[in-house]
């Protein structure tokens, strides 16, 4: 059996990349909160028992990009996003068309179309 281990690159870092790698580092970390918020918005705008919580859950179940979903809805891939986080509403027109650019049929409970 082979146990030779993996080679680890490294090389010295100039001031200029060590300053740019911690401006990059300050950047994530400034971002993070913010991006948790969102994250927790749109699992929480998902978890809702409505059709817009429904329609949020197949859009994150395709496996379409969301960036596809909303060329094929015609709707700008911020409106989506906002829409996944339950930060915006949708017009019918724009939920008929994010319906059907996923394939969905609406029905009813009892099974009627």
């Amino acid at each position: 059996m082979n146990n030779r281990k993996p080679k680890r690159g490294s090389r010295i870092l100039t001031p200029r990349k060590k300053a740019s790698l911690r401006r990059s580092r300050r950047r994530i970390a400034d971002e993070l909160p913010d991006l948790v918020d969102r994250d927790q918005m749109r699992k929480e705008a998902g978890d809702e028992p409505t059709f817009s919580g429904e329609l949020r859950r197949a859009i994150h179940a395709s496996p379409l990009s969301l960036t596809d979903i909303a060329v094929r809805a015609e709707i700008p891939s911020l409106v989506l996003d906002e829409f996944l986080t339950g930060e915006r509403t949708l017009r019918s027109d724009v939920l008929d068309r994010l319906t059907r650019s996923l394939g969905l049929v609406l029905s009813s409970q009892d099974g009627r179309p």
